[in-house]
Formats: C-alpha cells, sequence, structure tokens
C-alpha cells in the first residue's frame, strides 16, 4: 500500500470558525479525507502547506526549509497591514513565495494580483461542501435579498450593498433585507437610523451565523445575494449561495468574483444589465448544479502535493 502524503497545516489554533481562510482550511480537511496524513510538527510532515502568509509563524516556514521539506503556498490574496500588525504581508508572500515548491492561486485575478510577489504559480478555485450547501428544502419568497459579512473588512463595501437594496426596494416595496454576520455598530445600536436608508425599506439583523449549516439554512431562505465586495480572490460566500440556489447581484468587476459568477450564469451575460435589471429577469437564472465541490477541489490539491513529492524521489533516483 503506497504511503500516504504527510501534511502540516501550521497555526490551526482557529479552525472551526467560519469565514475566509478558515472556511477553506476546513473545506479543505474534509476534501482530502484520508488521502493524506495530517500531522502535528513540521518534523514529521513531507510538506508544510502555508495556508495564509499571516496564518504562518516564520520560524516554521524556516524550519521545514531547513529540515528539506516541501513547501505549497496558497496565496489568496495580499492581506492588509493594517488588519496584521508587524507582519508585513506583501513581504511575506515574496519571501515564502520564493522557498515554496509550489504557489497556488485562488483565481485568475489573484494570480494576476498577489502573483506580482509570489510568482508563477497554479490557479485552484474553491470549492463547496456540497453536503450542506445545496438546494434541498429550499424554500423563499422571491423578494429576500441578503447581505452577509464575517469581518469588517471595508473592501466589503457594506454601504454600496445597502444602497443597491434600497434601489431594489424603490421597485418593489415588497423586497426587504436581511443583514447576518458583523454590521458597523452605530446601526446596531441604534436601531432608530435604519441603516441610514432614506426609504422606509424593511431592513432585519440577524447576527453572527457560527456554523456552516447556520448560514446555509439562512441562504435557503433567500433570493437574492448583495455582494458589492472589492478585490476578492474567489470568495466562499458567494460560491455558497449559488449553490444554494442564491442568485448573486451588484458584482464587482475587479476580484475573482466576476470570474465565480460567469461558472454559473448562461453566457453571454453583461454584468450592468445582470446587477440592474428587475430580479425577476428568468434569462439570468442561475445553474446552481455546477459548483465546483471541496472533494473535487482536494483532488486537486492532491495532484499538487503528488507532484512536489515525486520532483522529490526523482531526484532522489537521479542522484544516486
Amino acid at each position: 500500500m503506497e504511503e500516504r502524503i504527510k501534511l502540516y497545516l501550521a497555526n490551526t489554533g482557529k479552525s472551526g470558525q467560519i469565514g475566509g481562510g478558515w472556511t477553506f482550511l476546513s473545506n479543505l480537511r474534509k476534501g482530502l479525507g484520508d488521502k493524506v496524513e495530517f500531522v502535528n510538527t513540521v518534523e514529521d510532515c513531507n510538506i508544510l502547506f502555508i495556508f495564509g502568509v499571516t496564518a504562518v509563524s516564520k520560524d516554521d516556514v524556516y524550519k521545514a526549509k531547513k529540515l528539506g521539506k516541501k513547501i505549497c503556498l496558497r496565496a489568496d490574496n495580499i492581506p492588509k497591514k493594517s488588519r496584521n500588525k508587524g507582519m508585513s504581508p506583501a513581504e511575506r508572500l515574496a519571501e515564502f513565495g520564493k522557498m515554496a515548491d509550489k504557489v497556488v492561486y485562488q483565481s485568475e485575478w489573484c494570480k494576476e494580483y498577489a502573483g506580482y510577489f509570489a510568482g508563477e504559480g497554479v490557479i485552484i478555485n474553491n470549492g463547496v461542501d456540497t453536503d450542506i450547501f445545496n438546494t434541498e428544502g429550499r424554500k423563499s419568497d422571491g423578494h429576500t435579498y441578503l447581505y452577509i459579512n464575517y469581518n469588517d473588512n471595508p473592501n466589503k463595501r457594506f454601504d454600496e450593498a445597502l444602497y443597491w437594496f434600497d434601489m431594489a426596494w424603490r421597485a418593489d416595496h415588497d423586497n426587504h433585507l436581511w443583514i447576518a454576520g458583523n454590521a458597523p455598530k452605530v446601526y446596531i445600536e441604534n436601531p432608530d437610523f435604519n441603516w441610514d436608508l432614506p426609504t422606509p425599506g424593511k431592513v432585519e439583523y440577524l447576527g453572527v451565523m457560527n456554523t456552516p449549516e447556520e448560514v446555509a439554512k439562512l441562504m435557503k431562505k433567500s433570493d437574492f445575494l448583495l455582494f458589492p465586495s472589492f478585490a476578492e480572490a474567489c470568495p466562499n460566500t458567494l460560491l455558497e449561495a449559488i449553490a444554494c440556489g442564491v442568485k448573486p447581484l451588484c458584482i464587482c468587476e475587479e476580484g475573482g468574483a466576476i470570474e465565480v459568477v460567469r461558472q454559473f450564469i448562461p453566457k453571454p451575460i453583461n454584468l450592468a444589465l445582470w446587477n440592474m435589471r428587475k430580479n425577476t429577469d428568468k434569462r439570468l437564472d442561475l445553474i446552481p448544479g455546477n459548483v465546483k465541490t471541496i472533494q473535487e477541489m482536494g483532488q486537486e490539491y492532491l495532484k499538487i502535493f503528488q507532484d512536489i513529492c515525486q520532483k522529490e524521489e526523482n531526484l532522489a533516483v537521479n542522484k544516486s
């Protein structure tokens, strides 16, 4: 029986959280299943997998290099200095990219943007846990808008999402908005502000969703996802919503989100019309069954890990 690759995922103490890299980490573990062996130290691994440049200590990376371990770097974006104080994220991308045996990007956009620092690499789009995110039991009223956010990153463009809901409400007063996750405290603490909407559109704040199952349940009751987020590599929230049959609106063309959307909407698509036309246009229906599963994503990563290890074996044979 062929020995499984031993994979070390550094700094996974916060795994189990949802959002961003933590959702990816959970999906990767489940997608790979027993096809690799997850180990607890750099010394025991074949490959150090860096799933985020700010989620690993330099000590681990340099120790892995010194011990002759293979290194695979996942570059999903360029983390902000303001959110990762003292880490110099772009410099880390460049530093780890030079040390890595393989760099994986989440989208074409990400490869262009982060590749400036991390160098050449391959693209593996994120997958969806379809055991949780699917259309089974889906039931919505045709008027429910959803905005969901796991952090206060200004790139999420909260105010723009509220603007687009305001415009949707003007077109149809039955439309209403659910806000889930984190939201500006000024509105939560002052409900009389009504989210600064100039109209009396109905907005309900649902708080933080603590599990993927809670998120999926909410999505299956929603019709439209407001997703104006800027410069996202391959957003899990968008993929999960599409898997649940939710129609994404207000997609920013700068980032990987538009790449995601174009995979699941019949072509050709005029993005401006998709965002602006009345939402009942059946020609713009989704094809939710086409989402990549986490098992498919895991298989792509497994191929990368196998290739890295195979190169090492070939070198050893040639030297002998």
